[in-house]
């Protein structure tokens, strides 16, 4: 596990039933942006989310797009 970033946006939430995804494109150094997806079940505190990097991509858009289809496919196949 692996608590959210210092300073980054609280991102985007998704949610099926349950359990909750949340994303963040987290902008980096070298101007590329990181897509970041949080998971955990809706009872739990937010120090509870695990961590799924969903990889590095050169536009902000980009990242928002690879962050939510990872998120999906975490909250389908109920990655926790």
């Amino acid at each position: 596990m692996r608590p959210g970033p210092e300073g980054a946006s609280q991102g985007r939430v998704l949610q099926e039933g349950d359990h909750i995804a949340r994303i963040v494109a987290q902008p980096l150094s070298d101007d590329s942006f990181e897509a970041q997806v949080y998971v955990r079940l809706a009872r739990e505190p937010d120090i509870a989310e695990t961590y799924i990097p969903a990889g590095t991509f050169q536009s902000e858009d980009e990242a928002w797009k690879a962050a939510e289809e990872r998120a999906r496919r975490a909250l389908r196949e109920r990655e926790f």
